[in-house]
């Protein structure tokens, strides 16, 4: 495969590198990206995870996607339950992505409580989704969903990044 500049210059064919995981990870980790915490299920079988994969795909009608590794352990829940609420999180929750990212993240009832108390002040915004489509992408899953309904949250906060593998607020 090669590459071609376009212009009135003459052609430069540059041979490109086979990609791997590896390489693929570690260049996505210098484009910044928005994180976020996605909720699904209900009762016992509520989980959560922390997810930076997660765009805007259409807003009439109003559709996000959301990509989860199919082994995540909300991956089936999220399967069955065909909904979820993404909330947005602020500069003042990187403790919570960290928490949902860990594996010693509430699950249950706890954390339903843990959303309600820690989360929902803060966060930014809440989607709550109904899923549309999945689609079976490699290692991962792409969720569209519908975007059912918005909340705002705090309007004082700034957005919560991850960028160079760092969870922050400062993009370097």
């Amino acid at each position: 495969m090669s590459t071609t500049v376009y212009s009135n210059a003459p052609r430069i064919d540059i041979p490109e590198p086979a990609a791997d995981a590896v390489d693929l990870r570690s260049a996505m980790r210098l484009f910044p990206t928005g994180v976020a915490l996605l909720c699904t299920g209900s009762g016992e079988r509520a989980v959560g995870m922390t997810i930076n994969a997660l765009m805007s795909v259409s807003l009439t009608p109003p559709r996000i996607l959301v990509s989860v590794l199919n082994t995540a352990r909300a991956h089936p829940v999220l399967c069955d339950s065909r909904s979820f609420a993404v909330h947005l999180l602020s500069d003042r929750q990187a403790a919570t992505a960290g928490l949902f990212a860990s594996r010693d993240k509430p699950l249950g009832t706890a954390l339903e409580a843990a959303v309600e108390r820690d989360v929902l002040p803060v966060a930014l915004a809440t989607l709550r989704c109904s899923v549309e489509q999945i689609v079976q992408a490699g290692d991962h899953s792409l969720f569209l969903a519908h975007v059912d309904s918005i909340g705002h949250g705090a309007d004082d906060g700034e957005p919560l990044v991850f960028h160079r593998g760092i969870i922050g607020t400062k993009i370097k």
